[in-house]
């Protein structure tokens, strides 16, 4: 009974994988316009004329954006 129960999670595991995981083309895609929002967010941070503090901060902003992105593929 036990090796039956581990071989249907097991298969449930394997099949999930393959089921919900987008394609590799797709994620890079998605990755690769994660990392120009990035650029361009962390760009407009250094070209204003803000001071330390709230270009620190905007460059902090950016960094949560592309981990909020990279999470979302």
């Amino acid at each position: 009974m036990k090796k039956a129960i581990a071989l249907t999670l097991a298969v449930v595991v394997f099949l999930s994988v393959f089921l919900w995981m987008p394609r590799s083309s797709s994620a890079r895609e998605r990755a690769d316009i994660c990392f120009d929002d990035w650029g361009s967010c962390r760009t407009r941070a250094f070209e204003s004329d803000e001071g330390i503090i709230r270009t620190t901060l905007w460059l902090t902003v950016c960094d949560v954006g592309l981990g909020k992105c990279l999470l979302h593929l």
